[in-house]
């Protein structure tokens, strides 16, 4: 049976010449046509459709001028601080206790220091995750 009996549709696809030429370079290190290099691919995006998803997603460049980049850097920079220093007044609040300082109205301004500190960067958090999921069409996750 020929290939035109096996596949009788046909696909028409633009392609820039390099992409053209990096296909043509992975079909002859399969030793494959380059129709065979497509109906592969085809075949593995149908086959796994959420991995194929995340495959393409993950392939399209996303360009940060340097501005946006130290725009960036800055805000987790941020972030950090406040993190550190919600940090540090837990740290303060429970070696207070652990020492039986029983000046509450201390610790409680620190607790509640902390609690706009972090809350602050939780909030920043958010915003990044729905920027960066907006940018990128997946969710953002920071761990």
């Amino acid at each position: 049976m020929s290939d035109v009996e096996r596949y009788p549709e046909r696909l028409f696809v633009r392609i820039a010449p390099e992409d053209k030429t990096g296909a043509q370079e992975v079909a002859d290190a399969l030793s494959i046509s380059l129709s065979d290099l497509v109906r592969s691919l085809v075949r593995l995006a149908a086959a796994e459709p959420d991995d194929a998803a995340r495959a393409v997603a993950a392939s399209r460049p996303i360009l940060l001028d340097t501005g946006c980049a130290l725009r960036m850097a800055r805000e987790l920079r941020k972030w950090g601080v406040h993190y550190n220093q919600g940090i540090h007044a837990l740290n303060t609040v429970a070696l207070r206790i652990r020492h039986g300082d029983r000046d509450f109205t201390d610790m409680l301004e620190a607790v509640e220091r902390a609690a706009a500190l972090l809350e602050e960067t939780e909030a920043a958090a958010r915003g990044m995750r729905s920027d960066m999921a907006t940018l990128t069409g997946r969710p953002a996750l920071f761990l």
